[in-house]
């Protein structure tokens, strides 16, 4: 028979253990936490102010924020836990990958099944292309101060990622929500012209940056901003036909095309004219800056396209579903090709820039 009494006898000194056990091990980690913490913060003092950088870092009415040069690559890898100019850019962008990630191996496709619809690989694409773009962006602006040959490689690689945004937009937007009238006269060369706007941003972002020297001329944000909003206009062609005839309350998708437009205007006027910070110059140093604001819209522009078409897709699939089948070759094709034309871009103007810093 079970004695119950000695079950009971050990079961005080019992649970008194497992108290302690856990308070105990809840203390170490907290050490540990505050350890590492401690660690991190014995770093070099900064945000150094604009004085105290090349001119090459120094960015339109930000004075502070600026993180020290030629430092270890693990300085600025543990930046990413201190307060500076590029926190908020590095981190929208860290979460946009995250989530983006997300919806590619889980909520989309479990709902659309990547590996057999392939009426659905395009959205695959679209998903590739914003989580390429937001790797590239994290990475320039976390490491690009560690000298001026790696600043300018940076943002070479930052501006594949525009490219291949641009790209990704418009091979989903066109696919899923353009009127089958629109899509049936530019169903055969839509990504041919997708594929050449896109290899055009590379081209010009790169050329600007290689070409124009600090303080930058405003010719070269003409250079940067005009090839990126010819592709973003033919990219949302089919939301703005869509929006005209429709009433747009009537259906979330409409409301989602409409926010996407409206963010992204704003973030690109925020960041053309570098407001706010320029009616308060060192107000907006570590957030609130119109680069900040910009990575934040684009963030929120992206889940908006990406729900948006989703529901188009809800909406219109009988239709998407009877056109001829996207081949493989035809989806990952076109973004590799997009990717190969980049990097050559990429490779070229770098070595024309470690060519023309070397001289210095």
């Amino acid at each position: 028979m079970l004695d119950t009494t000695r079950i009971t006898h050990y079961l005080p000194s019992f649970s008194f253990s497992f108290e302690y056990n856990i308070r105990f091990h809840l203390q170490r980690l907290h050490l540990r936490a505050k350890s590492a913490f401690i660690s991190l913060q014995d770093m070099p003092h900064y945000p150094l102010r604009f004085n105290q950088v090349p001119p090459l870092f120094c960015e339109p009415f930000i004075l502070r924020g600026f993180r020290s040069i030629h430092q270890p690559w693990s300085y600025y890898l543990k930046s990413l836990f201190h307060k500076h100019n590029e926190t908020i850019n590095v981190w929208s962008h860290l979460i946009g990958i995250l989530y983006m990630g997300y919806l590619l191996f889980f909520y989309y496709n479990k709902r659309l099944n990547f590996y057999e619809n392939s009426h659905s690989w395009p959205f695959a694409v679209s998903l590739c292309t914003a989580i390429i773009m937001f790797i590239c962006s994290a990475f320039a602006h976390l490491f690009h101060s560690k000298s001026e040959k790696v600043h300018m490689s940076c943002f070479l690689i930052d501006f594949i990622g525009v490219s291949f945004h641009g790209f990704g937009s418009g091979f989903l937007q066109i696919y899923y929500s353009a009127p089958q009238w629109f899509y049936e006269k530019i169903e055969y060369y839509y990504v041919f012209i997708l594929l050449i706007l896109g290899i055009l941003a590379c081209f010009l972002n790169c050329f600007a940056q290689y070409y124009y020297c600090r303080p930058y001329p405003p010719i070269k944000r003409i250079c940067q901003f005009f090839p990126c909003g010819l592709l973003w206009i033919y990219s949302i062609i089919p939301l703005c036909i869509r929006l005209y005839s429709s009433n747009i309350l009537s259906h979330p998708a409409l409301i989602c095309h409409l926010i996407q437009i409206i963010l992204f205007l704003i973030g690109a006027t925020l960041f053309g004219f570098d407001l706010p910070q320029r009616c308060c110059p060192g107000v907006f140093d570590f957030i609130g800056q119109g680069h900040h604001l910009f990575h934040l819209c684009i963030y929120f522009v992206t889940v908006c396209q990406m729900h948006g078409v989703y529901w188009d897709y809800e909406e219109f699939q009988k239709i998407i579903d009877q056109r001829s089948k996207p081949e493989l070759i035809f989806c990952a094709g076109s973004m590799l090709s997009l990717l190969a034309w980049d990097i050559i871009i990429v490779c070229f103007f770098r070595r024309k820039i470690h060519k023309k810093y070397h001289m210095h």
